[in-house]
């Protein structure tokens, strides 16, 4: 059984109000003050994991008896081998090396699998461990402008990696992909902002902030990047209650939108979404959302994560069948999403929570169908 008066302990001690903590977990503040108070029991163990991950509780007899692990965020054996293969890189020695440009045209169609398929996930984790091991032999193989084009297949490895592992919520694994693609572009600014995201995801939002900063202050030629970190740096500043920051941040990014472009500007109109929902500002976002039009996204990663944003604030507002209708959208174009992308867990715990008689059966059969 889980202890109330420990959760209460530990949210003071993060420095978390009541609220902020039911927000960040997807249920009431009400409800959690009854779990604090010992009136209401805490059974489920999806909502105890979430609970101990934004408490940043490693070990669970912190908030119950016994002595129990968190397991990893995405407990499958595909997911296992990612790891594996991003950290024992070196394990596959006695192939031989594929040609940089065979080696393009995997990579190219891994990203195009990620962002096109409605079985990505899966997909994707099946063809990474075997394309970094190829792009890695690929480097190692080739000299002079082929090492140069091999190098930069290879980033682009490290890349999907982190991409997948940041969806799936492996945040520090993400962390060691995204780390190898900035050393091995050369502090490519797009990659450090890339990077950046991760360090949001991890709750290190003081150190993605000051990587932002410092890429802007470094003036890169790209002004998308320097968009970005704008943007990057915003969400960090959200998730640090830092108000007048962020808008500063957000209206920086919306001045360089207004100079590359609409591709540019419907980015910071997704982040302005992403930033209001972090910042409980559910009602907002929910405004913001409708001046976007997420058709527009070309590729699923992003389209799945405004979405998610989207659905977020109607659940927290109250609004079971305008969140439960936005993740139709998502089963219909990539049913694994609400399998694997760990921002939808506390979505779908939200409004199981809610018990709305309209969309308990939708729910049901969208679990039936993402299972």
């Amino acid at each position: 059984m889980v202890d109330g008066t420990r959760i209460m302990a530990r949210r003071r001690s993060r420095g978390l109000t009541r609220r902020i903590l039911a927000d960040l977990v997807g249920c009431s503040e009400e409800w959690l003050r009854l779990v604090e108070n010992g009136v209401k029991p805490l059974d489920r163990l999806s909502t105890i994991m979430r609970i101990a991950e934004v408490l940043r509780v490693e070990d669970l007899s912190e908030l119950v008896g016994g002595r129990t692990k968190l397991p990893p965020a995405c407990d499958h054996g595909e997911s296992d081998e990612v790891g594996n293969a991003l950290l024992l890189p070196g394990r596959f020695t006695g192939e031989a090396a594929e040609s940089v440009l065979r080696v393009q045209q995997h990579v190219m169609a891994a990203w195009e699998v990620w962002q096109r398929s409605p079985h990505r996930y899966t997909e994707t984790r099946r063809r990474l461990p075997p394309l970094l091991s190829m792009a890695d032999l690929s480097v190692r193989a080739a000299t002079g402008a082929d090492r140069e084009a091999g190098t930069a297949g290879l980033i682009q490895v490290y890349r999907l990696f982190a991409a997948l592992l940041r969806s799936c919520g492996q945040h520090a694994l993400a962390l060691v992909a995204a780390d190898r693609a900035v050393a091995s572009s050369e502090g490519s600014a797009i990659i450090q902002a890339e990077m950046a995201g991760v360090l949001v995801s991890l709750g290190r939002y003081a150190d993605a902030r000051r990587l932002c900063l410092a890429v802007i202050d470094d003036r890169p030629e790209s002004l998308e990047a320097t968009g970005l970190c704008y943007l990057t740096a915003a969400l960090a500043a959200a998730e640090a209650s830092d108000v007048l920051r962020t808008e500063e941040l957000l209206n920086h990014a919306r001045k360089i939108g207004n100079r590359l472009g609409p591709e540019f500007a419907l980015e910071v109109d997704l982040h302005r979404v992403a930033v209001a929902v972090r910042m409980g500002r559910y009602a907002q976002a929910i405004r913001l959302a409708a001046g976007v039009d997420a058709d527009r996204l070309p590729d699923k990663d992003r389209q799945a994560r405004h979405l998610l944003a989207v659905a977020t604030a109607h659940a927290m507002d109250g609004d079971s069948s305008a969140a439960v209708t936005l993740l139709w959208r998502i089963v219909e174009g990539c049913p694994e999403e609400l399998r694997f992308n760990a921002d939808a867990g506390p979505v779908l715990a939200r409004l199981r929570a809610m018990d709305c008689e309209s969309t308990r059966r939708e729910l049901r059969e969208m679990t039936r169908i993402t299972a």
